[in-house]
């Protein structure tokens, strides 16, 4: 049990896992000592930098959201994926033993599966394999599963979905970065794709949100350090300004608020740069080191790796799917409220992380209409799914969660799908089928 307890605590801990992942990698390529030391530490810096830079962003953000709730008026439940999980695991311990094993054999049978199926992706993101092993475990035990079974069945869906959900997103991926030396794995693919493909359609490809003609007056656009300053700026002191002096002081404390906002808004930007040169350094270590694995553990494997890696890509479009996300949450919201007669809180770390990425999808497909597009349907997607599968599962209420919605779309999609657990099974089984399929003919294609 103590090495269990170890494995799955590794597993929960993102920089060791990477270092360990470029370790292998770079010991399979017969690498020099000093090289595969300086490439595994590399990688682990990569990664607590790209860590660090997140913290900053919600530390700065958190503040703009209950000022933000606070000028809207709104009331209802919040939205944050690990939050229900974290309560639903403490709650029943069923759920949490259970998911413990999920977890941990999932990710085996998701590297046995890269290995022998045409799915060559290990999702290495691990707060999302613990988000997806609960939901998992919750779904088994709702339909009355014994532990045995819970733990049997769950290892092996774990594994699949954990598979599947890479494989998902990396047309899309492809589109945006040209290779495929990495994949994305997070749960909001579903919403992020969808999203993407939708903002192609209606969208017009042809003008890139990356190539904006902005007079020479106005060319410090281009500077991502002065767009994203900019914008934040201007939100926060729209919402300090509507929210009034006494109420930002339980933030600000004796600073002035306008002061705050100001502070506030470039301490978010700051976050972003410090994101971005984790996520440089991040792949510039670990994509080289993986294809020592890719060549003789797992041919062709690819990594999937947690959403920021993308922010480098296009960074226009990632905030203009963050601003539409924020709009479609809140249209969201009021759709919610007279459909299901209940009110999810808009998630603005969710609008920017996530919303972001449908924005980068949406202007990859069809431009900056497109990230607009996507960036609104992702929003609204996410905070109308939490107010349904809030509505669905009786608030959480049986398993300790009342209070508290999803923010992550796979894992919400998952629960809906095994609502009747032996339909859900077979929906995974087929759709990972049929990706595999689909893969093999266009790998004899391409050959």
């Amino acid at each position: 049990m103590k090495f269990l307890g170890f494995f799955l605590e590794l597993l929960q801990t993102p920089a060791i896992v990477l270092a360990f992942v470029s370790l292998i990698g770079l010991i399979m390529q017969k690498r020099g000592f000093s090289f595969v030391l300086s490439g595994t530490v590399k990688t682990a810096l990569g990664y607590l930098v790209l860590s660090a830079g997140s913290s900053l962003i919600v530390t700065e953000i958190l503040p703009f959201v209950g000022l933000f709730q606070t000028v809207f008026g709104l009331d209802g439940f919040a939205t944050g994926s690990e939050v229900i999980v974290g309560a639903m695991s403490e709650a029943v311990p069923e759920i949490a033993s259970a998911s413990a094993v999920i977890m941990g054999g999932g990710f085996l049978v998701n590297i046995l599966l890269a290995r022998f199926t045409p799915l060559k992706y290990i999702f290495l993101t691990g707060h999302m394999m613990w988000i997806s092993s609960i939901a998992v475990a919750y779904s088994l035990y709702t339909a009355g599963m014994g532990s045995g079974m819970i733990m049997l069945i769950g290892v092996l869906l774990q594994g699949a979905f954990l598979t599947l959900i890479p494989a998902i997103s990396q047309p899309m991926v492809r589109s945006v970065t040209g290779t495929n030396d990495f994949a994305i794995g997070h749960l909001t693919t579903l919403g992020t794709v969808s999203a993407g493909y939708i903002g192609g359609l209606l969208g017009n490809k042809e003008k890139d949100a990356e190539d904006l003609h902005l007079p020479k007056k106005l060319s410090f656009f281009k500077d991502t350090a002065m767009s994203i300053s900019i914008v934040m700026v201007v939100f926060y002191l729209i919402v300090v300004i509507a929210a009034g002096p006494a109420e930002v002081a339980a933030y600000a404390g004796t600073t002035n608020y306008i002061i705050y906002g100001l502070l506030k808004g470039l301490g978010f930007t700051a976050g972003i740069l410090v994101l971005l040169q984790g996520v440089r350094m991040l792949l510039g270590e670990l994509v080289p080191a993986f294809k020592g694995i890719a060549d003789k553990l797992v041919p062709h494997a690819v990594p999937a790796l947690d959403v920021p890696v993308l922010f480098t890509y296009a960074p226009n479009s990632l905030m203009l799917g963050f601003i539409f996300a924020v709009a479609g949450m809140l249209a969201a919201m009021l759709v919610s409220s007279i459909v299901l007669g209940v009110v999810p809180l808009v998630s603005i770390i969710g609008a920017f992380f996530t919303g972001g990425v449908a924005g980068v999808f949406g202007n990859a497909k069809g431009g900056r209409r497109g990230a607009m597009i996507a960036g609104f349907v992702y929003g609204f997607e996410l905070i109308f799914l939490s107010g349904l599968t809030y509505r669905i599962f009786d608030r959480f209420a049986a398993v300790g969660a009342e209070g508290t919605g999803h923010d992550c779309i796979d894992a919400m999609m998952l629960m809906l799908a095994m609502k009747n657990v032996w339909i859900g099974i077979v929906i995974i089984i087929a759709v990972f089928i049929f990706l595999s399929v689909l893969k093999m003919k266009k790998d004899k294609a391409a050959a």
